[in-house]
């Protein structure tokens, strides 16, 4: 049986926008453009938070068997909105409607986390948070230049690093961040195997997609 949630409470119309994790920020604007022209004032929601950026983390290992084609790290997350999505109508059904995706380990990175010093700093504790193993922060490099993912909504940018994990069959155990990630699963996928399953879409994270192939391009150049 799948993994499901249920709706205790919908407590929407009575705690502020400003109540929760995430900050609802209801904006007025006005748009000035570089001729000195501006527009009429419009309104405009953006999702807010504490901490806004995030980190994903490609962390892999030595397959003896086929070298240019490592172990991936691979975590389950529960994702509850996708709860909310299968009450409504969508254009084209969900294949697999869940409310767990399979993606790479990732956290978000603390205000007090600054620099690049600070994105590799949190990649070490996502990591030992979210999978167990224990790295240092200079294990850790930058695949390539941070991307937003819904612009439109939240000016959250995703930061991608990778390191390599020594024995992947290490007897560790995540932390984990209380019941949102109650009974995560870790495992281990051939780099060609996630490729695989992110283009038949049984991996459909975008974040997690993205940083798999930009792996994949940096193994290709024999990084």
């Amino acid at each position: 049986m799948r993994t499901r949630i249920e709706i205790v409470d919908d407590r929407s119309s009575s705690v502020p926008s400003d109540g929760g994790f995430l900050k609802v920020r209801r904006l007025r604007m006005r748009t000035h453009f570089a001729d000195g022209t501006a527009t009429e004032v419009y309104a405009y929601d953006v999702i807010d938070r504490k901490a806004l950026d995030a980190v994903v983390m490609v962390l892999h290992a030595h397959r003896p068997e086929a070298p240019a084609d490592p172990f991936i790290c691979m975590r389950t997350a529960l994702r509850p909105p996708l709860a909310l999505r299968q009450q409504r109508e969508l254009p084209i059904a969900d294949p697999r409607p869940d409310v767990e995706l399979w993606e790479l380990p990732a956290g978000l990175i603390e205000p007090h986390e600054k620099g690049v010093e600070g994105v590799l700093a949190c990649a070490a504790r996502e990591a030992h948070e979210e999978t167990g193993f224990e790295l240092p922060p200079t294990e850790f490099s930058l695949l390539g230049v941070p991307v937003y993912l819904s612009p439109g909504m939240c000016g959250e940018k995703i930061h991608m690093v990778s390191a390599r994990i020594a024995d992947h069959r290490a007897d560790v155990r995540a932390a984990g961040d209380g019941v949102i990630e109650a009974n995560a699963r870790v495992e281990w996928w051939p780099l060609s195997e996630c490729l695989a399953r992110a283009a038949e879409g049984v991996i459909e994270d975008a974040k997690t997609e993205l940083a798999l192939h930009r792996f994949s391009q940096r193994l290709s150049r024999g990084g």
